[in-house]
């Protein structure tokens, strides 16, 4: 029987059809109904786990593991012997204090949903588990790996921290043996040499680049340069995500426009190439990017962010990309790390040149999501209140802006406290996202072959979170300090 099992919350093991189902699902809280939203928005298992934890696997299975001993499975599924060895759990949000976490619960109170849907998978644990080692890794392990308290309460043995694949069965092989410390940190293989996925990623997760490297100060993967897997790689796990059945693909890389570059500079014609080879392969459906950055996007011309969005839609369509402005004051974007990611744009014109950036993707058929994170540590009333004007100014094209609160990487954890200003920046922002972001997730599922019926309920549900949230923004502005 299986010497290794590996697992994951409800919320990253759902057969979602789209990378935008994951993240809707993700941004819910235990306000909203389990039982009214859960069998929407947390299909039944269709064979696809996190691409971390499909890396996990192959790489075990590459250094020394044999097939029979290590075994992907669901979390209502998870089947444990007097064999089992080794429990490794694959997280993003194992505490709520990811910046979308600590945001939806400020705003709607509760627990989010892949922190409840970990705490349920952790209960199933404790009672199958017998004498087997628990590792948690995945996204979501910095909360855990400086929290002692959190790991006991949860009876976890080990917490791996980053990319792992160059050593992790030598790590799992101490774990079995009782000599691993506590909190590991991972070690990352060459890109040409992280090994192919064996089987289904959720949402059809294909990984073009990993790690970032422009050193912002509230993000887990400021220090890790970005390195590119090599097109080979990346078309190898396209073939073994179509042959499971996943026929829209989920592009994931920090910068999706920097694939194929060198450094911060982009090389567009490489990654149009590479989806076009994609695309060759049988019956693709959508490519959902999820991360680039403005100083990429402003070094591709109008025609080439065109030809990108064909390729990315195979057709007409909206592409959502997640674009971090961040800070609308460049100052304050600076003295946070971000002087790499501004890429010499003068700090007195990050904020006119992030939405001209943005308006330029609106314009080539792109919905993009702004970030701008609150709390940021110097931000002043002054600040908040810029970037209000800066929301109101952005003209009537499709641009969906989405305001979070900052998660510090520190012990203790204390997000800040939101003010007056910050909520009203809060209602500026989703006066147009209830606009746009209805629309995008009625046509990409239409395009995703999703039922009629099922696609009204979900339509309906979301209008009255629209309510829901409109009376909530309102009350929490007026409570307000």
């Amino acid at each position: 029987m299986s010497r290794i099992v590996l697992s994951a919350d409800r919320t990253l093991t759902a057969g979602h059809r789209l990378l935008f189902d994951a993240m809707l699902a993700g941004s819910q809280t235990t306000m909203a109904p389990p039982w009214l939203f859960a069998p929407l928005l947390l299909p039944a298992h269709q064979g696809g786990f996190p691409l971390g934890l499909r890396r996990v696997e192959a790489a075990l299975l590459r250094d020394g593991y044999a097939r029979d001993e290590v075994a992907m499975q669901a979390p209502e599924s998870l089947r444990v012997t007097a064999a089992t060895r080794v429990i490794g759990i694959s997280t993003g949000e194992p505490l709520g204090r990811g910046m979308n976490s600590n945001t939806m619960t400020a705003v709607v109170g509760g627990t989010i949903w892949p922190q409840d849907r970990f705490q349920e998978l952790m209960r199933r644990v404790a009672s199958r588990r017998g004498s087997a080692r628990l590792v948690v890794g995945g996204p979501g392990a910095w909360q855990l790996a400086g929290d002692a308290e959190a790991r006991r309460r949860f009876a976890i043995d080990h917490v791996v921290l980053g990319y792992c694949e160059a050593g992790i069965a030598e790590d799992f092989r101490a774990i079995e043996a009782g000599t691993a410390p506590p909190v590991l940190h991972g070690r990352a293989p060459a890109a040409e040499t992280v090994p192919v996925i064996a089987g289904a990623a959720l949402c059809g997760g294909i990984e073009l680049s990993r790690g970032c490297g422009l050193g912002c100060d509230f993000c887990a993967y400021a220090s890790q340069a970005m390195r590119h897997l090599p097109a080979a790689h990346i078309l190898d796990d396209v073939r073994i995500n179509l042959a499971a059945g996943q026929r829209h693909l989920g592009l994931l890389s920090e910068d999706v426009l920097r694939w194929g570059g060198s450094g911060i500079r982009p090389e567009p014609q490489a990654l149009l190439r590479l989806l076009a080879e994609v695309r060759q392969l049988g019956p693709v459906g959508l490519l959902q990017p999820d991360h680039a950055n403005l100083c990429s996007v402003a070094r591709w011309s109008d025609d080439e962010l065109a030809a990108l969005r064909r390729l990315l839609a195979g057709g007409d369509g909206w592409v959502w990309l997640n674009v971090g402005v961040e800070a609308v004051d460049g100052a304050l974007l600076q003295a946070n790390g971000g002087t790499a990611k501004m890429a010499g744009v003068p700090t007195a014109e990050w904020g006119a040149f992030a939405a001209a950036q943005t308006v330029r993707l609106a314009r080539a058929g792109f919905l993009p999501f702004a970030s701008l994170v609150m709390g940021l540590p110097g931000e002043t009333p002054a600040h908040t209140a810029a970037a209000e004007r800066w929301v109101a100014a952005l003209p009537d094209l499709p641009i969906a802006v989405f305001p979070m609160r900052l998660a510090p990487l520190t012990e203790p954890w204390q997000g800040p406290v939101l003010t007056k200003a910050h909520w009203r920046l809060m209602r500026a922002a989703y006066r147009r996202n209830f606009r746009w972001v209805p629309r995008l997730y009625a046509q990409q599922s239409r395009s995703a072959g999703v039922g009629l019926g099922r696609r009204l309920l979900v339509q309906a549900l979301g209008l009255g979170q629209i309510a829901q949230w409109s009376g909530l923004l309102a009350w929490r502005q007026w409570r307000s300090a």
